[in-house]
C-alpha cells in the first residue's frame, strides 16, 4: 500500500487530469496519412517489409496496442501460434510480440502478458493449455506491448500476484506523466493513453538485482538488468536451463538506440546478453523472434549481439574521449564487414549509428558540439534565412531533387529548409513528399526512420490538401 501511495504522488499533475490535447501536427499526420496511402501505395508496402518485430504483422493491431477492442481481440487470436517447448512449457506467439507460460507443480505463471488485446485471449488459452490455476504473472518491462494485456487476467478471482522489478513502478509514473509524448511517438491514439494508476497493472511483489523465487517446486531466478528500459528484467529456469530474454533478443540488431524513444543502456544490455551466454543455456525463449535450442547456437547468438553492441559502445566512447564531433561520430561509425553482413545484426528498426547516438545520449550533454546550436533558435528561423540565401524555394527544390539520387540525406536536409521556412509555399510541401517518400523508399530502411519520414510526408500532403482546397474556394 505504501508502495502504491508513493507512486499515486508521482504521477499526480493537472497534465494528467486534462489528459492529452492534440496538436496540429497530429491533426496533420492523421489526414496526411490517408492521402499518401491512396496517392502512392507503393508506399505501404515499403512501410510494411520489416513490419512484425521478429512475429507476424497487423497494421490494426499496430495501431492500437492499448485497445482491447473485439476486432482486434479476433484478430490476435486469429494469428497466434502456440509452440510447446518441452513439457510444462509454452511460447505464444501473436503478431510482435510473445508470452511464455511455465507449468508447475501446483500452478501457472506468465511471463510477459502482451499488448492489451491478448489479455482476453490468454484468457481463454490457458485453461486449454492446462487445468491448473494462473496464480503469476512476471512483467519484463513497462513497454505496451508486454504488460498491457494484463489487464484482463488479473481481473480473475483469485488474483494472480504480478511480479515486477522494484524500478517498474517509477517507471509506471514516467509513462503516466509523459503518456502524450509516449503515445506520439509510438504512434498509437491519444485517447487511448492511460493518465491513471486505475488503466495500469501496477506490481504486488518487487524485487532489485536478482532474486529466485519458488513456484510449485519451480525455482525461477529473475535478473534486473536495464536494457531496453530502465526497468527491464529477464528469467532463468534452471532446471528447464532455458532463459526467457524478454527484449534482450530480437532476431536482428538490437533496437538500442531507437531516436523516438527514451534512454536505452547499451552497455548493460549488452552485459546482460554476456551474462545470459555464461549460463549455456539450452534454450531460449524470446518475447519478439523465434525460439532457439541448442546450447552451441544460442551462445553463437547471444555473444554476437553482446560483442556488436560492445563494439559500438567501445568506438563511441574512444573517440568522446578523442574530442570528436558527436554529429561526426555518429556519421562515421565504423561496422564491420563481420557484423554488416550477419543475418543476426540486420538493421531492422535502427541503425549502428542510431545505437552511438543513444550511448552519447546518455554519458554526454545535449549539446552536439556545433556552437551555434547552445543557443536555443527555433529551426523555422534558421529554414527562413536559408530559403533566402538561396535565392527562394525554386533554388532549394532544383538542388534537392538533383541532390536526391546520390545524397538523400543531404537532400532531406533541404527539404526540410524548404518545409519549415516556407510552409506555405505548394512548391516547398511537393518537394517535402517527394524527398521524403524517395527515402522511405531506400532499400533496408529501418522502421522507426520511415515512420518519421511518413510522418514528414504525411503533413506535408495534408497542408497541401489545405492550400489546394483554399485555391479552389
Amino acid at each position: 500500500m505504501r508502495a502504491l501511495m508513493a507512486l499515486c504522488a508521482l504521477i499526480a499533475s493537472p497534465v494528467l487530469a486534462a489528459g492529452f490535447p492534440t496538436s496540429a501536427d497530429d491533426q496533420l499526420i492523421q489526414e496526411g496519412r490517408p492521402l499518401l496511402a491512396r496517392e502512392h501505395p507503393d508506399v505501404m508496402k515499403h512501410m510494411a517489409r520489416n513490419d512484425g518485430f521478429g512475429g507476424p504483422s497487423s497494421p490494426a493491431i499496430a495501431r492500437a496496442m492499448l485497445s482491447d477492442a473485439p476486432e482486434l481481440i479476433a484478430e490476435a487470436r486469429r494469428k497466434m501460434v502456440i509452440e510447446p517447448q518441452g513439457p510444462g512449457l509454452w511460447l505464444i506467439r501473436f503478431p510482435y510480440v510473445n508470452v511464455a507460460v511455465i507449468e508447475t507443480r501446483d500452478s501457472l505463471v506468465l511471463f510477459d502478458s502482451g499488448y492489451a488485446a491478448i489479455g482476453p485471449v490468454l484468457r481463454e488459452v490457458l485453461p486449454t493449455l492446462s487445468k491448473k490455476p494462473l496464480k503469476t504473472i512476471i512483467l519484463s518491462h513497462t513497454h505496451v506491448d508486454h504488460s498491457y494485456g494484463a489487464r484482463t487476467l488479473v481481473q480473475q478471482t483469485p488474483r494472480p500476484t504480478v511480479i515486477a522489478s522494484a524500478e517498474m513502478q517509477q517507471a509506471i509514473a514516467t509513462d503516466l506523466r509523459l503518456g502524450g509524448s509516449i503515445g506520439r511517438y509510438n504512434n498509437q491514439p491519444l485517447a487511448l493513453q492511460p493518465t491513471s494508476l486505475s488503466e495500469v497493472v501496477v506490481p504486488d511483489v518487487t524485487f532489485e538485482g536478482r532474486r529466485t523465487f519458488h513456484i510449485g517446486g519451480e525455482d525461477i531466478t529473475l535478473i534486473h538488468a536495464p536494457g531496453e528500459t530502465e526497468d527491464q528484467i529477464w528469467m532463468w529456469l534452471p532446471k528447464r536451463k532455458t532463459i526467457v530474454t524478454a527484449d534482450y533478443v530480437q532476431g536482428f540488431l538490437p533496437n538500442a538506440g531507437n531516436g523516438k524513444r527514451m534512454q536505452r543502456y547499451v552497455e548493460e544490455w549488452a552485459a546482460a546478453l554476456h551474462e545470459m551466454a555464461a549460463l549455456k543455456p539450452e534454450r531460449v525463449l524470446p518475447m519478439h523472434g523465434a525460439a532457439m535450442q541448442g546450447s552451441t547456437q544460442i551462445s553463437q547468438t547471444l555473444t554476437t549481439y553482446a560483442s556488436a553492441l560492445d563494439y559500438i559502445v567501445n568506438q563511441t566512447v574512444a573517440r568522446l574521449n578523442a574530442g570528436d564531433r558527436k554529429d561526426s561520430i555518429a556519421a562515421s561509425i565504423d561496422w564491420p564487414e563481420r557484423f554488416a553482413k550477419d543475418p543476426l545484426l540486420d538493421p531492422q528498426y535502427n541503425r549502428p549509428e542510431d545505437i552511438a547516438r543513444m550511448v552519447m545520449k546518455r554519458w554526454t550533454g545535449w549539446w552536439d558540439d556545433v556552437p551555434s546550436h547552445l543557443a536555443a533558435l527555433p529551426f523555422e528561423a534558421e529554414a527562413q534565412e536559408a530559403v533566402r540565401l538561396a535565392g527562394g524555394v525554386d533554388a532549394l527544390d532544383l538542388r534537392a531533387r538533383a541532390l536526391l539520387p546520390t545524397q538523400p540525406m543531404l537532400a532531406a536536409r533541404l527539404a526540410d529548409w524548404a518545409y519549415f521556412g516556407a510552409s506555405d509555399n505548394p512548391k516547398a510541401l511537393r518537394l517535402a513528399i517527394d524527398v521524403y517518400l524517395a527515402r522511405l523508399s531506400e532499400p533496408n530502411m529501418p522502421v522507426q526512420e520511415g515512420l518519421i519520414y511518413f510522418d514528414m510526408a504525411s503533413k506535408a500532403r495534408a497542408k497541401l490538401a489545405h492550400l489546394e482546397n483554399a485555391a479552389a474556394h
